[in-house]
């Protein structure tokens, strides 16, 4: 009898085990909380979000100098206040892109990278959705789709809006009695002008060549040249029918240009901070660089005169324009060990204070509403040019992944007399078409 009674309360209890047992496998296999890969705040993907466990996240930029100081910066401060998670940040500078392609090739990315302009089309596969934190609600509207795609998600935190054009000294513009020129011809006499009035104690232009500067010229004025006309080429670069022939003029005349003396003649040697340190010293009228090179120079003279100007017209009838698009940004690796970690100090990189320290760098306007940042000098030049028409960035939009190092590389072939203009735009048409296949 006591065999029996001991044989049902065995087989209530296997029965009661089986059905707590399915019910969790049918509550996993659900997928609820997981029906799509937006993380929002208050989602954890792991459990190392203010715990006390030891986390180590790797975090690398394209951005270089001071620039990149700042967000290092920030993710000092996180880990002061989180003592338990250490941040690995690199800037490894020309490298960087190389680097990412390594990972992405491997699957293996830091937790946290930045996206230079590349947040949608290069990373996006890479990246967690950011649509749910705090901040993305506070997007500008206006800038929203640069970083974000038709379903909402939201794809890294933005400090800045780029608007850039070239960086040039108002003051040694006044003492040669130039003035901020509107076309591609002016800005060849302005630059004629200031190498002689100077007796060549003043190089017009300043650049470098460490695989990111040299190819600034060209996505500066392909726009000028190709796109922003009325009569534009934009539907033939995009379905690939472009006829390269077209490319010879902007090789040529960065040709002209360093051969008239117009670009410092140590170029191929030059580094970014002999640049700015050039510009700083009044040795350099102009840079092919962006507003954040303002800052690099009151490095070395806090009293620099600087401005910013639109990219002058290349085509007869059009009119100046700037170049915009994603500038300093931060997105998360989706499959990161501690994905929740990560979104937390991008929450807060995010916080109005930090945004503010990097916009008042770059001399950008902030990217998230409710912050305010002195942009110096340049509030009166984003007032003032106002109505400018800003087009992305000519490579992110026209050409395909892997483009900058080639114009790079040939910018800095052509200046070395290894080629000539016309195998400067051959080149291009073969690594473009080359390029468009492999990522169909």
């Amino acid at each position: 009898m006591k065999l029996k009674r001991f044989a049902v309360v065995l087989s209530i209890l296997l029965l009661v085990t089986f059905v707590f047992t399915a019910c969790n496998k049918t509550q996993d296999s659900s997928g609820k909380g997981n029906e799509n890969n937006t993380t929002t705040q208050g989602d954890t993907n792991s459990s190392n979000a203010g715990s006390s466990e030891p986390v180590t996240l790797t975090v690398q930029t394209n951005l270089v100098g001071e620039h990149a100081k700042i967000l290092e910066d920030m993710m000092k401060a996180y880990s002061q206040t989180h003592t338990n998670v250490t941040i690995d940040f690199s800037a490894p500078g020309k490298e960087y892109e190389n680097m990412m392609k390594v990972k992405m090739a491997s699957n293996d990315m830091p937790d946290m990278f930045s996206t230079h302009g590349w947040s949608k089309i290069r990373y996006g596969n890479y990246l967690a959705d950011l649509s749910g934190r705090a901040w993305a609600s506070k997007i500008v509207d206006s800038f929203k789709p640069v970083i974000s795609d038709d379903s909402g998600k939201v794809y890294v935190l933005a400090f800045d809006q780029d608007k850039s054009g070239p960086i040039y000294n108002p003051d040694i513009f006044e003492e040669y009695g130039v003035e901020v020129p509107e076309t591609f011809d002016e800005l060849m006499e302005v630059c004629e002008t200031i190498k002689t009035k100077s007796g060549g104690k003043v190089t017009p232009i300043g650049c470098a060549a460490e695989n990111w500067e040299e190819a600034q010229f060209f996505d500066f004025f392909a726009t000028a040249l190709l796109i922003s006309p009325a009569e534009n080429y934009a539907s033939q670069l995009l379905d690939g029918t472009f006829d390269w022939t077209k490319w010879d003029l902007l090789a040529e005349k960065w040709l002209e240009m360093y051969q008239k003396g117009y670009i410092n003649k140590d170029m191929l040697t030059a580094k970014y901070d002999d640049n700015a340190k050039a510009f700083a010293e009044g040795k350099i009228a102009i840079g092919l660089y962006g507003p954040y090179f303002i800052e690099e120079a009151r490095k070395v003279n806090p009293d620099v005169a600087a401005d910013m100007m639109p990219i002058p017209a290349m085509v007869e009838g059009d009119t100046p324009t700037f170049a915009g698009g994603e500038k300093s940004t931060i997105g998360v690796w989706k499959d990161s060990k501690y994905l929740d970690t990560a979104l937390d100090v991008v929450d807060f990189c995010a916080q109005p204070e930090n945004v503010q320290k990097m916009c008042e760098f770059t001399k950008l306007p902030p990217a998230i509403e409710g912050v305010t940042a002195d942009l110096g000098e340049l509030t009166g030049t984003y007032e003032k040019y106002k109505d400018i028409r800003t087009f992305e960035y000519f490579d992110r939009v026209y050409l395909p992944n892997g483009m900058w190092d080639v114009m790079c590389k040939n910018s800095q072939s052509l200046i070395g007399g290894k080629i000539t203009p016309r195998q400067f735009s051959e080149n291009m048409q073969k690594e473009y078409e080359r390029l468009r296949k492999a990522q169909e």
